[in-house]
């Protein structure tokens, strides 16, 4: 579990950097700002904001979250896409 003020703070720092901007600008030439990209790319963020938290802050519970992720963008009620995934990932040598 993951207390709903941290993840909140979490989202809302991930989100910042797309906060009424052009993402055509943000991710440059050549990257389609899909509503799935959009998913993928905000779950990898939340992700590691949680990995940098748990680096961080050994002493909190919330800092060794090993939940499920999902993060789901709508464009319309009949529009949208989800991406999900462990919150920890398994670093590879």
């Amino acid at each position: 579990m993951i207390d709903i003020g941290l993840a909140s703070d979490l989202v809302a720092d991930v989100l910042k950097k797309y906060n009424y901007q052009n993402l055509d600008e943000v991710f440059g030439p050549g990257v389609m700002t899909t509503t799935e990209f959009m998913c993928k790319e905000i779950h990898t963020r939340v992700v590691e904001r949680l990995r940098e938290k748990r680096q961080s802050d050994d002493s909190s519970d919330d800092s060794d979250f090993r939940g499920w992720v999902k993060v789901t963008l709508f464009e319309s009620h009949k529009a949208w896409a989800s991406f999900d995934g462990p919150a920890l990932w398994i670093e590879q040598d």
